[in-house]
């Protein structure tokens, strides 16, 4: 566990400091306007991929280790053909009898790459789930660093070597990193797959169905409260602000690989065994690394002059400092709610985290209407934390409720530091 986690939180720091040298090419060359449109574009494929994962989501990193792979491969791109179909379908309407709320959601002219970017997205999603179901980290950190790198590199070309100073730059390196990752990790599915056996796949599906319903409407509610202030921000103040809170967000968000990293490798453990205690006992230790190590890199973005944000970003960036600092109390609070989450998933348990997510998206829509239009990125930064701190809130007392931990369990001890070192010096004896 230990190595999947090393090898995993790895790949997450590649993606981070790559994903860093994106955002700061994009910001720079396109300005927080541009950036918006960007924005937009991400937070309309997010919105797919919800629905895509009604079957093709966490669930079957779930089942892919209880059942045969072809049982969940073949339903899942069927469900994305028919998902992709819908989208299609609403994209029109609104184009037709509501134009106001299509342009707030679809920047003009990239529907079809909307759409097209969401299929690649959701086929390759998919193969990832399965590969992470199978326990097969180790190749899935491969793809998913030969992904990552190829939009960087892509994105070097289209901008500097032939000189394509544009969105359209940003959205053909997508089409590549997009690209490759499916083709990739369906190589690697294809050869995992065994048994051809269709029967029982309805039952399958029909499980499937059912975990992934209660999974994903946390997860909508999830997405729902970190994105829903872009479109207030959107209608208020326009895609200038929406740009600057948007790179806040995808700054502060690089800080959640510690959380994401460690919890992935959690719930795979955790989806792979039936020992409670095993899984009570892992959530809180990793727990405390997971805040501890956040908590460290949100010091170090704030400590961070205000002027070396406007030198790297540039100047329609001056204010991004004050919503990084709005945003990092909900940033350390997501390294629990990561935690939390994964706990209950790995157990066959996604309500509460429905649940959790529901009180955020409540708080979401309160702070959302009384501070954004009077306080800009600021206010959106603030909800977002507000919507965050609400969740872990709420998560933590079931958690306790249930397990019957102290708080005193939850507080840093000397051996927590000791295996804390012990996983830094096993990092250069993992192959």
């Amino acid at each position: 566990m230990i190595k999947n986690i090393l090898g995993t939180t790895s790949t997450r720091i590649l993606n981070a400091i790559l994903n860093l040298a994106i955002l700061v090419i994009l910001t720079r060359e396109l300005g927080s306007e541009g950036f918006g449109v960007i924005v937009i574009i991400l937070i309309a494929i997010t919105i797919i991929q919800l629905l895509v994962d009604l079957i093709a989501g966490s669930a079957i990193i779930y089942f892919s280790s209880r059942t045969d792979l072809i049982k969940l491969i073949i339903p899942s791109y069927i469900w994305i053909a028919i998902v992709i179909g819908l989208a299609w379908i609403i994209f029109l309407s609104l184009k037709i009898f509501f134009i106001d709320i299509y342009y707030l959601i679809i920047p003009p002219t990239y529907e079809f790459d909307i759409l097209a970017l969401s299929l690649l997205n959701a086929l390759m999603l998919t193969n990832y789930n399965l590969l992470l179901g199978r326990k097969r980290i180790g190749i899935y950190n491969v793809i998913f660093t030969i992904q990552i790198l190829t939009l960087f590199l892509t994105l070097i070309y289209r901008m500097y070597i032939i000189k394509e100073v544009s969105i359209d730059a940003w959205v053909y390196s997508v089409y590549c990193a997009y690209g490759i990752g499916f083709i990739l990790s369906f190589i690697v599915v294809i050869s995992k797959i065994g048994s051809l056996k269709l029967q029982g796949t309805l039952k399958v599906i029909k499980q499937v169905f059912y975990y992934g319903l209660v999974t994903q409407l946390a997860n909508i509610l999830h997405i729902a409260n970190k994105r829903i202030s872009v479109y207030f921000l959107k209608a208020f103040t326009g895609l200038s602000s929406v740009g600057v809170y948007g790179a806040g967000i995808q700054l502060t968000e690089g800080l959640r690989l510690i959380g994401q990293s460690i919890s992935l490798v959690q719930f795979t453990e955790i989806s792979n065994s039936n020992d409670k205690k095993f899984a009570v006992s892992i959530t809180i230790k990793l727990m405390k690394f997971s805040v501890l190590l956040t908590s460290f890199a949100v010091l170090i973005l704030l400590i961070i002059p205000t002027s070396v944000y406007s030198l790297i970003f540039g100047s329609d960036f001056n204010d991004l400092k004050y919503v990084i600092i709005a945003l990092s109390p909900g940033v350390i609070a997501l390294s629990s709610n990561t935690i939390f989450s994964h706990y209950f998933s790995g157990l066959g348990r996604p309500s509460i985290s429905l649940l959790a997510n529901g009180i955020g998206f409540v708080v979401t829509l309160a702070f959302a209407i009384l501070l954004i239009p009077f306080f800009g990125f600021i206010g959106a930064a603030a909800t977002a934390s507000a919507s965050y701190i609400s969740s872990v809130i709420y998560q933590y007392v079931i958690f306790k409720k249930e397990t019957g931990t102290k708080l005193e369990q939850w507080l840093p001890v000397k051996n927590d530091f000791i295996d804390f070192f012990k996983i830094l010096n096993n990092l250069k004896r993992v192959k």
